[in-house]
């Protein structure tokens, strides 16, 4: 018959943010403020040069760059909450 040890250790348990969808959500409110600003310039204003696909390049870049901010932010936020627990484990 085996015999069971329990053994304790102390464990940190936190919420963390996935990068991903805060990149992809970030860069997908960039595109759609680069085409709403892109297409709220008046026809007799615009010159012959694609300002619209400029403006939705750079807001997408700007929407990544902040949704990873975001994240980093919402991640130290996380850290600082993180509490430690004593868990215990069965071995055997």
């Amino acid at each position: 018959m085996a015999k069971t040890v329990l053994k304790s250790e102390k464990v940190t348990i936190r919420r963390s943010p996935k990068y991903l969808p805060f990149l992809i959500t970030g860069g997908v409110i960039g595109v759609i403020i680069g085409a709403g600003l892109g297409l709220s310039i008046p026809a007799e204003q615009r010159t012959a040069e694609p300002v619209i696909t400029y403006l939705i390049a750079y807001g997408a870049g700007l929407g990544v760059v902040a949704g990873i901010v975001a994240a980093v932010i919402v991640d130290r936020i996380g850290v600082a909450r993180a509490k430690t627990l004593e868990a215990t484990k069965l071995e055997s």
